[in-house]
């Protein structure tokens, strides 16, 4: 179990990244947030971009758990992000594709689409959470067809500023319970991803690919996808499509 007291937030209406700023006093408890980054990360080395004023970027630092535990923050740090936009005056559904992505429903076709993803950087004895939330893009501003913003899942275009502190405040609580309930945020976790039981399509570093059904879960939080010869294959690392003929999701990327 990790125990978590989150210091004061500290908000950045401009920065070049969340992540580097926690990372140069990676204190734990430490909270960095900015609403606009212009050198924001994404997993696996990709930028991540969004106009000023559109969407909100968060560092928060965590005492590193065990290692047996460590390949779960990532994903208990999705479930945490899930669980905040669900909640509060301006909730909407959300849903998780292995292993953080936020998924939203786009009223326009039903399609659930990527508004958030997340970033662990290990550094000695802690970990630095990064999560980047698409809050009030319009449809012209998003970089991907395969995007959402919150405000147009709910059929808007604008999503209060008290709405974002509101968030915040919610993330940072369900991801303290997580990390303090491992066991409890597991069983969680599998009941927001619904890349379990889809035929999925695993794209892994190098250019290799894996196509199969999502089984379930190994105990490190891996990914086992059984291919079409009945062979089991275990991924840690990999962006998971979930396939258009037979899941209800499109295609999508970091």
């Amino acid at each position: 179990m990790v125990a978590i007291r989150w210091a004061r937030p500290e908000w950045h209406e401009n920065t070049d990244s969340t992540q580097l700023l926690a990372l140069q006093d990676p204190r734990p408890g430490r909270v960095v947030v900015a609403r606009h980054q212009r050198a924001g990360q994404g997993r696996r080395g990709r930028v991540w971009t969004a106009p000023p004023g559109t969407a909100l970027a968060v560092s928060a630092v965590v005492p590193a758990p065990p290692p047996p535990d460590l390949p779960w923050l990532p994903l208990v740090a999705g479930l945490a992000v899930a669980r905040a936009v669900g909640e509060g005056a301006h909730a909407v559904p959300a849903r998780l594709k292995w292993p953080n992505d936020l998924l939203l429903q786009d009223p326009a076709d039903g399609q659930w689409r990527k508004a958030c993803g997340v970033l662990a950087q290990v550094v000695p004895g802690r970990v630095v959470v990064g999560a980047g939330l698409n809050v009030r893009q319009r449809r012209a501003e998003l970089p991907v067809p395969t995007a959402l913003s919150w405000a147009l899942a709910r059929g808007a275009e604008e999503l209060p500023r008290a709405e974002e502190v509101a968030w915040l405040g919610r993330y940072l609580d369900h991801l303290a319970a997580g990390l303090a309930d491992l066991p409890a945020a597991r069983e969680g976790y599998q009941g927001y991803c619904d890349t379990l039981g889809q035929q999925v399509r695993v794209e892994l570093p190098g250019g290799a690919v894996r196509e199969g059904t999502a089984l379930g879960l190994g105990p490190d939080g891996s990914l086992r996808v059984r291919g079409s010869d009945g062979g089991v294959s275990i991924h840690h690392v990999g962006d998971v499509v979930h396939v258009r003929a037979a899941g209800r999701y499109p295609a999508g990327h970091d």
